[in-house]
């Protein structure tokens, strides 16, 4: 897979569709890059899907996927450039996005960092509409089958200015996780982040 612009990955796996076994969601998947720390915080992931831009602009639109979802969407940097000239919107893409969730509509909005383009040379497959989350989890219920976890938007703790967001998953983890790191691999079906595989990478340290 070429990423086309937007963020450097290490990988050339491939986005296709079929049959994906549970092993297929393997945590940090290389197709959207191993992360540089052990206790790195992030959500990022791959979804398929037409974007639309709205009236007058192509910065702000909808992206829709196979199952008729839509989210709210913007491009980010170079972006921008990339799906101008080279990106054919009629088309679906294979779209690199960080998600957030609008708290006041408690829906999943969409920031596009890259696009890729498959190449079906590798057979290590990322499984449609993967995403990698990681950071410290803040809440956590087996009855709702719901996981939160803050994530920090800062390279480093130690900044001055931490700033974060959550992000709400649906699955079970074991108790007692509360302020623990955890790295989840999910895949995002209709509105929810499903949780698929996750490892608990241990107690924070630093409260922020």
């Amino acid at each position: 897979m070429e990423l086309i612009v937007g963020v450097n990955f290490n990988s050339s796996s491939a986005v296709t569709e079929g049959i994906f076994l549970d092993g297929d969601y393997c945590l940090d998947h290389s197709s959207i890059g191993i992360p540089v720390h052990p206790l790195q915080y992030r959500a990022i992931g791959v979804i398929q899907g037409i974007y639309e831009p709205l009236e007058n602009t192509l910065t702000k639109g909808i992206i829709t996927t196979a199952d008729n979802s839509t989210f709210e969407t913007v491009l980010l940097g170079k972006t921008i450039s990339a799906v101008k000239n080279h990106v054919d919107l009629n088309e679906v893409q294979n779209w690199v996005v960080y998600p957030h969730i609008v708290p006041e509509l408690d829906r999943i909005h969409l920031q596009v960092a890259g696009i890729f383009v498959v190449n079906n040379t590798n057979n290590n497959y990322l499984p449609p509409n993967y995403f990698s989350i990681r950071g410290e989890v803040i809440y956590s219920s087996k009855k709702e089958q719901k996981v939160i976890v803050k994530i920090c938007k800062n390279d480093s703790l130690s900044s001055k200015r931490i700033s974060f967001f959550k992000l709400e998953l649906t699955g079970k983890i074991p108790d007692h996780t509360i302020k623990h790191f955890y790295s989840f691999s999910v895949f995002l079906e209709g509105q929810k982040l499903i949780i698929k595989k996750y490892i608990d990478l241990g107690l924070i340290a630093v409260n922020f």
